[in-house]
């Protein structure tokens, strides 16, 4: 009796265990039904989602289109209030250089004014940026840590940081109160050849021969958006104090304009230069007009609320040497500076085109010209490691003329 209940116990069991298979193999089933239709009902969501910012995003665009258009037909009566507000002194061109400095013991690649306009810095192959004193020239601090060339330099609004770009693929930032590296930028896979502040500080957006732009948050510390470019990156610039909108230059020749909070691209400007651009710059007086410098020897200058040319320049004698050559507005706008191949620095006047100087006072090519925001000293920096200021201020040229 025992057997016979033990065997059907064990016959039971047995079916049991076919019933517990079968419902696992269908719960599984229904499992992996259910998981499917959440990710199709997800992929709905997100292709709704998408389709609901694009359409926000291109109404944006149209409304700021409008807006741009309407701003135009104010322009005229808001300029002249827009350049008094501007503390700078009356900008009397140069005759000859002030000033030459030894600054580096290896080719200088760049050098820009701070943004107070007490200092200017060089960067070079030397892997050092150094800092001078804005009237006097004197040489007042090296900053290391770069690994490599240093390819641009930027003070940020408040000249408490200098950050510089590098063909070790990394920007640095510098603190300019312990003159220490506070920063060190990496990510990029290529040489980064330009790098801006935004206006707050708080973020840095760099452009690299690995073709894409990246936008670095300093309070975290890390690169919170990657943008593809297309194209090698010679150099950026801001459209707008806090980096929303980001212009680039290309060594495809083109111009790109990118949303930095998207990523999403907002204009490519082609067709402006036959040569690759060496750099961009907007104007400081009312955020409207771009400049560019190219390979094809002329420079540019473009309204950003039209994409309209609005002047071009050139002259026998300019042409520009390296792929990294800045060019620069003068503060007020109402000049335009570049460095040629032989050394010599031309200013064209930015609303007629007229050549208005053709200085030679540097023994080889020029890299980049900066203006002190003050609109007192215009700074020149050649490949063969010397500087040349340039007084532009009202006093000194008046005396020079007597």
């Amino acid at each position: 009796i025992l057997q016979d209940e033990l065997a059907a116990l064990q016959l039971e069991m047995v079916t049991t265990e076919d019933k517990i298979n079968i419902l696992r193999k269908e719960n599984e089933q229904l499992l992996e039904r259910w998981i499917n239709k959440m990710n199709e009902e997800a992929e709905k969501m997100n292709e709704a989602t998408q389709f609901y910012e694009t359409a926000l995003e291109q109404a944006k665009l149209d409304a700021d289109r409008q807006k741009l258009k309407q701003a135009k037909r104010r322009d005229a009566s808001s300029s002249v209030d827009l350049a008094k507000a501007i503390p700078f002194s009356n900008i009397v061109l140069p005759k000859k250089a002030s000033k030459r400095i030894s600054a580096h013991d290896a080719e200088i690649h760049c050098i820009a004014a701070s943004s107070t306009g007490t200092m200017f810095a060089t960067g070079g192959a030397d892997k050092k940026i150094k800092l001078f004193d804005a009237k006097t020239g004197n040489i007042t601090h090296s900053l290391s840590g770069a690994l490599q060339t240093i390819t641009s330099v930027q003070f940020n609004s408040t000249d408490e940081l200098v950050l510089g770009s590098c063909t070790d693929n990394a920007t640095r930032i510098w603190s300019l109160a312990t003159h220490r590296l506070k920063h060190t930028l990496t990510g990029h896979i290529g040489k980064v050849y330009a790098a801006k502040f935004t206006m707050d500080s708080n973020r840095v957006i760099s452009g690299s021969h690995d073709r894409t732009l990246k936008v670095w948050d300093l309070q975290k510390g890390y690169n919170t958006r990657t943008i593809f470019t297309f194209s090698s990156c010679n150099d950026v610039c801001l459209m707008d104090p806090d980096g929303q909108t980001v212009i680039s230059g290309h060594l495809d020749n083109n111009i790109r304009l990118w949303d930095a909070r998207t990523g999403v691209g907002i204009k490519e400007l082609t067709g402006i230069h036959s040569g690759q651009i060496t750099s961009v710059s907007i104007t400081a007086t009312d955020g409207t007009t771009l400049l560019t410098n190219s390979r094809d020897n002329t420079l540019k200058t473009i309204d950003v609320r039209m994409y309209d040319i609005v002047r071009s320049f050139q002259a026998e004698t300019y042409r520009n040497g390296l792929n990294w050559s800045r060019s620069t507005f003068s503060p007020d706008g109402k000049y335009v500076a570049a460095g040629s191949a032989d050394g010599s620095l031309h200013i064209w006047n930015a609303k007629t085109g007229k050549l208005e100087r053709a200085l030679a006072e540097h023994s080889s090519v020029i890299c980049g010209v900066s203006w002190n925001p003050n609109g007192d000293f215009l700074y020149t920096a050649e490949k063969n490691k010397a500087v040349c200021m340039w007084d532009t201020s009202t006093v000194a040229n008046s005396n020079s003329s007597k």
